[in-house]
C-alpha cells in the first residue's frame, strides 16, 4: 500500500478516535496496524485531526461565500430588473423562507451560519419592501415608512426572541428614526 493511502486512512482513523465514531483501543490497534508497528505520536493525530478541520473549514467557507454572492444577486435583481419584475419578487420571497428554513435547524447547533442567515433574510425581506413599495405604492411615502416600521418592528422583536443584539439595536435605531422624521417634519 503507497503512503499516501496509508497515511489518508491513518488520518481517518484519528478523526474517529478524536470523534469517538469507535472505541479509543480499536483505534489505537489500527493506528498501530497502519503504522506496522511504528511508534505512532500524539503529533501526527493532532495533525490528522486538523487536516480534516481544514477541509470542513474550506467548505463552510465555500458555501458563506456562495449564500453571499447569491443574497448579492437577488438584491441586485431587486432594482435592476424592470421588466420582468415578479420573477425576482418569487425569488426573493423563495430564497427568505429557504434561509429562515435553515437557519431555524442551524439554532440547535451553534452554528455562526444561522445569524448569518437571519441577516441575509432581513436585507432581502427590507429590498422586497421597497419593491413592493415601488411597484403598487410609488406614489405614497407613507407606506413606504409604513413598510420599514413594520421591517424595524421585526427586527427588534426577532433580536429579543433570538438573543441577537444587533437586530434589536437595528430595530431601536430604525424606529427611533421613523418617529424623529415624523417629529421633525
Amino acid at each position: 500500500m503507497s503512503l499516501q493511502r496509508k497515511q489518508i486512512i491513518m488520518n481517518e482513523i484519528a478523526f474517529w478516535k478524536k470523534n469517538r465514531l469507535l472505541p479509543e483501543h480499536y483505534c489505537d490497534f489500527l493506528l498501530a496496524l497502519y503504522a506496522q508497528g511504528e511508534n505512532q505520536e500524539d503529533e501526527q493525530v493532532e495533525n490528522a485531526s486538523k487536516a480534516v478541520l481544514a477541509k470542513k473549514q474550506k467548505y463552510k467557507v465555500i458555501l458563506y461565500s456562495v449564500i453571499g454572492i447569491l443574497t448579492a444577486l437577488l438584491l441586485a435583481s431587486m432594482f435592476v430588473v424592470t421588466t420582468a419584475i415578479f420573477i425576482p419578487i418569487i425569488l426573493v420571497a423563495i430564497a427568505i423562507l429557504s434561509f429562515l428554513y435553515i437557519a431555524i435547524k442551524l439554532v440547535k447547533n451553534k452554528s455562526i451560519m444561522a445569524p448569518l442567515l437571519f441577516v441575509f433574510s432581513a436585507l432581502l425581506l427590507l429590498a422586497l419592501s421597497f419593491k413592493v413599495w415601488d411597484i403598487y405604492f410609488g406614489d405614497d411615502p407613507l407606506v413606504l415608512i409604513g413598510l420599514i416600521f413594520g421591517n424595524c418592528l421585526l427586527w427588534l422583536f426577532s433580536g429579543l426572541l433570538l438573543k441577537l443584539v444587533y437586530f434589536s439595536i437595528s430595530g431601536i435605531l430604525g424606529l427611533l428614526l421613523i418617529i424623529g422624521y415624523f417629529i421633525f417634519i
